[in-house]
């Protein structure tokens, strides 16, 4: 069987005895998280934001309640000048956000005092917590009739040397008590009474380490200091001096080992001082000096009377006839109620001034039938000090509501037959608050007490057993979870990762969480991010972020569990893919590859070493061929496809764009295909990352910038050899001033001797990145994606390294921008997804001269079936009988005037195409020549819109 043993609380605050709550009318209420106002009524549905504010217009016979259910701190220093009557006070009061909980913390700003009562009379403050103010807490100046209750002082972090008072009353203040109150360390006096009060009652408060002195009382007449308990005090734990009165009864001061800490260094005052100007006019007794054990030597005096010491209590006794029934030589727990047996327990005056009929905690003050009665007094037998010893009260864990959780209306009940004591006392009640606002349950053990959960929510029960001796202890048990019919919705969505500037993290999804309409009933979320990683989500946690180790398509799952343990999910397809990086185009590797030989090309050398990179866009110019053959490109430590990138032949120099993989190494490897060597340049001109910011892919129909031939573009005329044209591609034709690249189609046509073009971003001097080459009369094109990142007025330059004029034609076919509505790049290892000559595709049958072919190219080979605006292609014409061009389109569109493979007799062709798919998922291929040609199409990624949905 569980046991819970409910032992005695050393706050204290929600057990025991509290002022009757006043009517709503006769409350102002004061909280400042939500709607409140100053200026208002201090109702309950509009409170007061501050205490002052209430403090400034409270009357007779209100009480003023504080809450702070966020559990802040009110950060001001009250000043009250408004006073009650004697059979109409005022009270102030803080309220626990929740029961057992710390009450409201009054947090003191600047130097002045949390709390002045300043002429006031007939006010009660009581349940409030003090911020620690480094100077004095609270202060009672000329003023009567006060009662400062069940205060809470808060300890200073970290602790300091000990400065100012906690509770200070004035020589002009009257009928004072200071009672039940908990003063930590860190002040110099926990309670002082200035030269001139009277009738102050200093009773069942617990001071801990005062630098200066615990409770010191200077000219104070008829004073009742009763059942403290002060510990460890640097300097006297309880003195009266300046020719002060009254008694001094039942106290417990205990010392402490000789050095407790550098600010408080071994103390050699007395525990206990009485003045000689003030030893004939007070009485002491019952007290305890608890200073060491046995007979040992004292580390320090336990009294001071008259100016004398004395380090016993006998000695105390013989010499002044005061302290006849005082006790020492212990060693005593100071903070926790007296171990069982201990000579403090029952041993109290009950007739003592200033008695309360409650401990520091509010518990009752009880008789403990294992110890011998050797107090006095006709009220009972407290213990000395301010916590009293209980009957300990044993709950078995199943005593408690049970079922504890279920669908609301449901029935719980909790057993009240099984709670044993430690004194054998009989239980007397049993009182159930079942937390919902009903009325708490008393009545004797026995029966079970059931009760009704009507509506849903979630409950804290308190359970308070009594025995006949009146010692109670109160069990708070888990929460009850009244649930409702249905499980609460879960939903979840998503979106990449953005800058502010619209730049995207591909790879980087940042879902979102919903809060259900009926958040209070989910006991926890977890989200499975698909891809072996998971997070439980925190309470009331709308948004988290995930970094996918790799482009692809996982599934992310919302699993949430409320709290009846039923069970609800959601999902949503996160598409992890790459985004868009613009490199400044160079050469970075020349090398001659041997007949059939394999050039790997490591990450560095191809820009491929940063963080995320699963693909580079790659401008490959081969030449000085002997022999026909082709490039194939692909990811080092991956099996060789059967693709290609660039056709080569004897004499000729060719070039072609095109996008490769280089996961898993990051190297990349260029194989020649041919029967003898060929020189290539290799030049990266972006790359593609799932883990860094970068730009997304705006696919466009083919709009033209430039066409030499009719004057489009502003130019009419052949470009002579040597010569260049400048054309302004941001902020014109649909492409965003802030693009970053620009992707363009261009075609050299007419051409008189051979040469070939480069196109570069303008104010980038003496680019050496070609692009088409050609021999004389030869019509070439090719596709290049352009860096406008270094560009200085968005423009690009074509420049005719031919000595020979040529027309020159320029498309503008997409664009790359910081825009996080564009698309995200997937790449695929180089599949070749038509050939002609195999049937690979559906069509064994050359493309016939102005004939269309339509390539399904979407829900296939790692391309989604939806989504999808823009595949990334290689076209190649292996053995042209005649000379064309082929044009690459969206299917179910209009057939752009570009061309996207130049092709002459006898000489195999290859061009890039980033071609947008037609609503169909299928694009069109249309043989712009003479005569049928066989056509190869390799697959290298696809561009999607829907990344996560």
């Amino acid at each position: 069987m569980a046991v819970l043993v409910v032992a005695g609380v050393v706050s204290g605050w929600g057990t025991g005895e509290a002022a009757a709550d006043p009517s709503s009318a006769g409350t102002l209420y004061v909280n400042h998280d939500g709607a409140c106002s100053d200026t208002g009524t201090g109702s309950a549905s509009l409170p007061f934001c501050t205490v002052q504010a209430a403090a400034d217009v409270v009357s007779p016979g209100q009480t003023v309640r504080i809450e702070a259910p966020d559990e802040l701190s009110y950060v001001e220093s009250v000043t009250l000048t408004r006073s009650g009557t004697e059979d109409a006070p005022i009270t102030f009061t803080g309220a626990a956000p929740s029961p057992g909980g710390s009450p409201t913390v009054l947090t003191p700003k600047g130097s002045a005092p949390a709390l002045t009562l300043k002429a006031v009379h007939d006010v009660r403050v009581q349940s409030l917590g003090i911020g620690y103010p480094g100077a004095d807490a609270v202060a009672v100046t000329g003023s009567t009739g006060v009662t400062l209750d069940r205060l809470s002082f808060r300890r200073p972090v970290p602790s300091t040397g000990g400065t100012g008072t906690a509770v200070s009353v004035d020589g002009a203040s009257s009928d004072v008590t200071v009672s039940r109150n908990w003063i930590p360390d860190g002040y110099a006096y926990g309670v002082r009474a200035q030269p001139g009060a009277s009738k102050v009652t200093v009773t069942t408060n617990v001071v801990t380490t005062p630098r200066q002195g615990g409770i010191a009382l200077t000219g104070t007449s008829g004073a009742a200091v009763t059942s403290n308990t002060v510990t460890a005090p640097c300097a006297t734990g309880i003195s009266l001096d300046g020719a002060s009165s009254g008694t001094v009864e039942n106290n417990v001061v205990a010392s402490a080992p000789a050095k407790q800490s550098d600010s408080c260094p071994a103390p050699t005052a007395p525990l206990y001082s009485v003045s000689a100007d003030s030893a004939d006019q007070v009485t002491s007794d019952y007290n305890a000096a608890a200073n060491g054990s046995g007979t040992a030597a004292r580390p320090r005096p336990e009294y001071g009377w008259a100016d004398t010491p004395y380090s016993t209590a006998v000695s105390l006794h013989d010499a002044t006839g005061q302290g006849a029934h005082d006790i020492d030589g212990l060693n005593v727990p100071t903070l926790t109620a007296p171990p069982e047996h201990s000579a403090l327990i029952d041993s109290a005056d009950a007739d003592a001034p200033g008695e309360l009929p409650t401990d520091v905690d509010g518990a009752p003050l009880v008789d403990d039938p294992l110890v011998a009665d050797t107090g006095t007094g006709t009220t009972g037998r407290p213990d000395r000090g301010a916590i009293e010893r209980q009957d300990t009260i044993t709950v078995p864990g199943d005593d408690m509501p049970s079922p504890s959780r279920g669908v609301a209306p449901f029935v719980t009940s909790v057993r009240t037959d099984d709670a044993t004591t430690s004194w054998g006392k009989p239980i007397a009640t049993y009182s159930v608050d079942f937390g919902d606002g009903s009325a708490p349950v008393t009545q004797a053990p026995g029966a079970p007490i059931t009760h009704t959960y009507t509506a849903p929510g979630v409950y804290a029960p308190v359970i308070t057993v009594t025995d006949v001796g009146g010692s109670s202890r109160t069990a708070r048990p888990a929460a009850v979870d009244a649930g409702t019919t249905a499980a609460p919705a879960t939903s979840l969505s998503g979106a990449l990762a953005t800058t502010t500037d619209g730049q995207v993290d591909a790879g980087d999804a940042v879902f979102t969480v919903p809060q259900p309409a009926n958040a209070w009933e989910v006991a926890h979320r977890v989200l499975a991010f698909g891809d072996g990683d998971q997070e439980s989500l925190a309470d009331g946690s709308q948004k988290t972020e995930h970094q996918y180790p790799a482009a692809g398509s996982y599934t992310a799952t919302l699993t949430q569990t409320d709290l009846l343990g039923r069970t609800t999910t959601a999902k949503v397809t996160v598409h992890a893919a790459d985004a868009f990086l613009p490199v400044a185009a160079r050469y970075d590797a020349e090398r001659t590859i041997p007949a059939h030989g394999v050039l790997k090309l490591s990450a560095a050398t191809v820009h491929a070493d940063t963080d995320g990179v699963d693909a580079a866009r790659l401008r490959v110019v081969a030449g000085g061929a002997k022999a026909s053959g082709t490039l194939t490109l692909y990811a080092d430590g991956t099996p060789r496809p059967g693709t290609s990138t660039v056709t080569f032949g004897p004499g000729r120099t060719v070039s072609n764009e095109a996008t490769v993989k280089v996961t898993p190494t990051g190297a990349i490897d260029l194989y020649n295909s041919g029967s003898g060597p060929v020189t290539v340049n290799v030049a990266t001109v972006g790359l593609q990352s799932h883990a860094q910011f970068g730009r997304t892919y705006h696919p466009a129909a083919p709009i033209r910038l430039l066409d030499t031939r009719g004057g489009t573009g502003g130019h009419k005329g052949t470009v002579a050899g040597g010569h260049s044209l400048t054309l302004t591609v941001a902020g014109t034709h649909g492409v965003p001033a802030q693009a970053d690249a620009v992707v363009l189609n261009v075609v050299a046509t007419t051409t008189k001797g051979s040469g070939s073009l480069t196109v570069s971003p303008d104010g980038i001097l003496n680019s050496d990145v070609s692009g088409p080459y050609w021999t004389t009369g030869q019509t070439v094109s090719a596709q290049i994606v352009v860096s406008m990142v270094s560009s200085v007025s968005g423009k690009v330059v074509l420049r005719n390294n031919s000595k020979s004029s040529a027309n020159l034609v320029a498309d503008v076919v997409g664009w790359y921008g910081p825009t996080a509505s564009g698309s995200t790049f997937q790449p695929v290892g180089a599949v070749r997804i038509l050939n002609t000559r195999t049937g690979t595709g559906g069509k064994v049958a050359k493309l016939g001269a102005h004939a269309t072919l339509k390539l399904k190219v979407t829900g296939a080979h790692g391309v989604p079936a939806s989504g999808v605006n823009a595949v990334d292609l290689n076209l190649t014409v292996p053995s042209p009988t005649g000379s064309g061009y082929l044009v690459a389109y969206a299917d179910g569109t209009a057939r752009p005037d570009v061309h996207s493979a130049d092709y002459t007799s006898g000489h195999p062709a290859a061009g890039a195409a980033l071609v947008k798919v037609g609503a169909d998922g299928e694009i069109d291929l249309y043989n712009a020549g003479s005569a049928a040609v066989d056509v190869d199409t390799d697959l290298l990624g696809d561009y999607t819109v829907d990344t996560v949905g």
